[in-house]
């Protein structure tokens, strides 16, 4: 079981986020003013395992041709899809490590490209 408050660090503010719910393959924690949302999922089939984790940002814009403010919403999500067997939790933790690492090296340069359209 995961710590209940979970909090995470976005553009140097630390949010809170305590658990809100759950159910037999995942957990929900949310932001006392509803902005963020964390969820933490695992299904299990005969063959493979599937651990999902993803933050959802809501916020409120304006349109830009309308100017009408509306609710919008961003979704982040890690997932790992591996068999059941062959991998040890320790080399699954390693490769997220060394894929987190690259997307945050040299002030995000990787993720900033990426998310500007380069491939």
């Amino acid at each position: 079981m995961l710590p209940d408050p979970q909090s995470i660090t976005v553009g140097g503010s630390t949010i809170s986020l305590p658990k809100v719910g759950s159910d037999r393959t995942s957990a929900d924690y949310q932001s006392a003013d509803g902005v963020s949302q964390l969820r933490v999922a695992q299904t299990i089939n005969s063959k493979t395992r599937t651990t999902s984790i993803s933050l959802k940002t809501n916020k409120i814009a304006a349109d830009p041709i309308s100017a009408v403010n509306s609710r919008i919403s961003s979704v982040w999500a890690i997932t790992n899809r591996s068999p059941l067997d062959g991998f040890t939790i320790v080399e699954l933790r390693d490769q997220l490590l060394g894929l987190a690492a690259q997307l945050t090296a040299t002030s995000g340069a990787l993720t900033t490209k990426a998310l500007g359209g380069e491939k």
